[in-house]
């Protein structure tokens, strides 16, 4: 692969000379157009910026960028870009030239556009009005980026460059959707769009999103500093620090990236923290909130919206577990269902222990551990740090025990199902006093369980500071043993952890999140052996470091924990199991939304997978093949949120009250829609976003192809969306690092699904088994079953990751020599699938 581009940067010299009025003959410049310069304003890094007057006295803003600093030398790229992006949310540009500098001989692209008078930068305004910045601030603020947001994308653009010297605030002016006689609105403008550039050429590290993300971190810390914050304040604050990791989000599927979204959050948002919404109870507002399970601040309510998946049984068994699958698969959804806590705080409920069958205590990553590990990316400064680290996660997992201790002991059966006593509390509070300080204070209650939390509370705040400042702890810290000792003592005071074995479940355990050096310190404790609790782990594919360093532990994997991939869960689950989930899904969504309407009013059978392909080979067909919940329920390859998305397109036309089913021919474009929007946004991974989209582009075509031209051996279209390489060993062989790293990213980019490895038809060696994720075939009109897969050995597989296109349409044209199946066809269900 190539190395980065290294943007240009101006020299002092140029900068000296263009920031000086000399450096225009007369003080004009653009012969024919008579602009006369006023005054510098400022540079940056590869451009000059000048208050100028136009031939009429009109004051305008001047920029001047170096000819060669500008893509392929074109002058009115930028100019052109530019011109359907309204106003007042960007600056209106009404001239564009070449201008060369004499006597230098410096040629400069010079365009001419909208002063903004009475303005300040974003940066100015953050530091001398910082104090007016309040709650509702941030939202109008968020709301204006929305709209800009909103413009780029419909044309394909991204400003490239939204820092705060680049984003102007004024006061409002009459006719502006902001302005109000009575109240001094501010207006946002965007300016300097010399970095503007197709979503598809975007390059730099921070996206537009980045930026929004970091804008509004700086607002949530000026307000948040401030003591007289009212409750609605400090809900929204809340809710404003967990969604702006969905800003910065890299797995483009999760992250937000439209201007829609963003308006969407920050209405609902603050909707929920003006009315003071109670989180425990609160229905849905509409049946697709809360596309993550992150996102979910009430345990009643994820209770509630839960759907049992296939691979439940799995999850709660008693084995340590890595769960794997796609982004937005459910795995969140379910470690949180299996919580202990979540259903022992519905006190008048009864705690479903037949299906959990092990004690959850959940702990996420994302919200619990990344932001404090941020700083620990070398394995000097872990080592350095190594025992705070594994002292800080010990007291989180122990914050999230006596929580679970607490919703028991207010329950009525605390002692006769649970077998928490007076005698048990004391003794826990005994326990953790060894390893925690109670902190001074006057009490009049002896509530032990109550005075442990505020001890770790206050223990977890100090060592928060030790991590931050590297100061010495003044007593021992936790063990590596902690954990284990804990539920040791646990399952001596209370035989219920004995029947029921604790699990600790970390959610999210991943390298985006936690560094490979903070990973292999805490290892030795996820994956202990211990009788009397174990971890249960997701994580995303390829996500988590499997092998252990100092000697503490030596893995063996089939010994430490099996692995359940969500994704290959569903693609080789029945048909009929995956359609009962996806149903499931949606009722308790509509039923906690209030709607009356059920999944079968409202979207409605399916034909088979067949009868789908049959239709969509026919020439010329046009009407309706996707529509129905089985069809809806196939297009996930394990992804939940897709289902989710889904969903919400095909019910745009329905309300609360609807039971009318919704035509098949627009169920049909919804889901097309979705697709194709699905598939466009892999080109926003980094930093392999344009080949995997290639690959997912090439593969689905491809997959078109075959299904329109070519039949099996029973004379069915041919459905291929799996590719199949033989001996799974010699493909690491076969592979270069690139292409390892290409095809590693496929996976955890879910463009693919990889399949529990297969027999190879040889009957000799295993065989790698990829999936196309099933969302991305709609937009090319494939069927979404499997008559045949693509077979290829480890060279086939290599040239595939290399020349995707090429290598399929060899195939293609190869396989549809043959008016057959080269090789005889799978047996098929009722559903056209193996």
């Amino acid at each position: 692969m190539s190395s980065a581009q290294v943007d240009p940067v101006l020299d002092a010299a140029l900068i000296a000379t263009m920031s000086d009025p000399s450096a225009f003959d007369g003080g004009t410049f653009l012969a024919g157009r008579e602009y006369r310069v006023v005054s510098f304003v400022a540079h940056g890094e590869t451009g000059f910026v000048w208050r100028v007057e136009n031939q009429y006295g009109q004051e305008r803003a001047a920029k001047f960028t170096p000819v060669e600093f500008v893509p392929d030398g074109d002058v009115t790229r930028e100019f052109q870009l530019r011109q359907s992006l309204p106003s007042p949310l960007f600056t209106r540009a009404e001239d564009v030239a070449a201008w060369t500098h004499q006597p230098s001989g410096q040629t400069f692209m010079v365009i001419v556009e909208e002063w903004v008078p009475g303005a300040q930068t974003l940066e100015s305004f953050m530091r001398t009005a910082g104090d007016t910045i309040d709650v509702r601030t941030i939202v109008e603020f968020t709301r204006h980026f929305a709209s800009a947001m909103e413009a780029l994308e419909a044309k394909d653009l991204a400003h490239d460059d939204l820092h705060a010297r680049n984003i102007m605030v004024r006061r409002s002016d009459p006719g502006e959707a902001g302005y109000a006689s009575n109240v001094p609105t501010l207006q946002l403008v965007m300016v300097d769009t010399g970095s503007l550039k197709p979503l598809t050429a975007t390059r730099k590290s921070w996206s537009d999103y980045h930026h929004i993300a970091h804008h509004l971190a700086h607002m949530h810390n000026q307000v948040h500093s401030r003591r007289n914050l009212t409750p609605t304040d400090r809900a929204f604050l809340a809710e404003l620090r967990s969604f702006m990791p969905y800003l910065t989000e890299e797995d483009a599927n999760r992250a937000v990236r439209t201007g829609a979204a963003l308006r969407d959050w920050v209405d609902e948002a603050y909707t929920r923290a003006e009315f003071g919404v109670d989180e425990n109870t609160r229905e849905l507002n509409n049946p697709f909130e809360f596309i993550s399970a992150e996102q979910i601040g009430s345990d009643g309510l994820l209770l509630d919206l839960f759907a049992r998946t296939t691979w439940l049984e799995q999850a709660t068994s008693n084995d340590p577990l890595l769960l794997t699958g796609p982004r937005g698969c459910g795995k969140s959804m379910v470690l949180r269902y299996m919580s202990l806590r979540a259903h022992a705080e519905r006190a008048d409920t009864h705690v479903p222990l037949d299906v959990l069958n092990v004690a959850g205590i959940y702990v996420s990553c994302t919200a619990d551990f990344q932001n404090r590990f941020a700083e620990f990316q070398t394995e000097e400064r872990v080592e350095a740090y190594r025992a705070e680290i594994i002292h800080y996660f010990n007291l989180v997992y122990l914050r999230e025990v006596v929580a679970t201790l607490i919703a028991i002991q207010a329950r009525q059966d605390s002692l006769k199902v649970f077998g928490l006593g007076v005698s048990q509390a004391a003794a826990v509070m005994e326990y953790i006093a060894h390893f925690v300080q109670e902190p001074a204070g006057a009490t009049f209650e002896n509530t032990p369980l109550r005075s442990a939390a505020s001890s770790v509370e206050r223990a977890i705040f100090e060592s928060q500071q030790r991590l931050h400042t590297g100061a010495a702890a003044p007593y021992t810290l936790t063990p590596l043993s902690f954990l284990g000792d804990l539920t040791t003592l646990l399952v001596k005071l209370m035989p219920f952890f004995g029947a029921h074995r604790i699990a600790f479940l970390l959610d999210d355990f991943s390298l985006h999140r936690l560094s490979e050096h903070v990973q292999r310190a805490l290892l030795p404790i996820v994956w202990e052996r211990r009788s009397s609790h174990l971890f249960k782990v997701s994580s995303e594919k390829h996500g988590t470091v499997d092998d252990f360093r100092g000697g503490e532990l030596t893995i063996d994997l089939a010994r430490e924990r099996i692995e359940v991939d969500c994704g290959s869960e569903f693609l080789t689950a029945k048909r009929a199991h995956n359609v009962e989930f996806a149903t499931e899904l949606l009722r308790h969504r509509l039923r906690a939304a209030n709607w009356v309407g059920t999944p079968e009013e409202l979207i409605g059978d399916s034909p088979t997978l067949a009868a789908v392909a049959e239709t969509l080979a026919m020439k010329g067909q046009s009407g309706g093949a996707y529509f129905g919940m089985g069809t809806i329920a196939s297009l996930c390859s394990g992804d939940i949120s897709t289902l989710l998305l889904v969903y919400r397109h095909v019910l745009a036309s329905s309300d609360k009250t609807s039971r009318r089913l919704v035509p098949a021919n627009q169920q049909h474009e919804a889901i097309v829609d979705v697709s194709r929007k699905m598939l466009r946004v892999v080109m926003h991974h980094r930093p392999l976003g344009k080949e995997l989209h290639g690959h997912g582009e090439a593969f689905g075509a491809f997959a078109r192809r075959l299904l329109q031209d070519g039949t099996d051996n029973q004379g069915r279209p041919l459905q291929v969306p799996r590719i199949e390489v033989d001996n799974e060993s010699a493909v690491e062989v076969q592979l270069t690092d690139q292409q390892r790293a290409l095809s590693r990213e496929l996976l955890r980019r879910a463009v693919f699904i990889a399949i529990d490895p297969g027999r190879s038809r040889h009957g000799m060696v295993t065989t790698v088994r990829w999936h196309l994720r099933r969302i991305y075939l709609p937009v090319f009109q494939a069927g979404l079953g499997k008559t045949e897969a693509l077979k290829t050995n480890p060279v086939g597989f290599a040239t595939f990751l290399d020349s995707p296109r090429a290598f399929l349409d060899d195939y293609a044209a190869r396989r549809l020599k043959t008016t057959h199946a080269p090789e005889p066809a799978e047996q098929l269900d009722i559903w056209g699938q193996p």
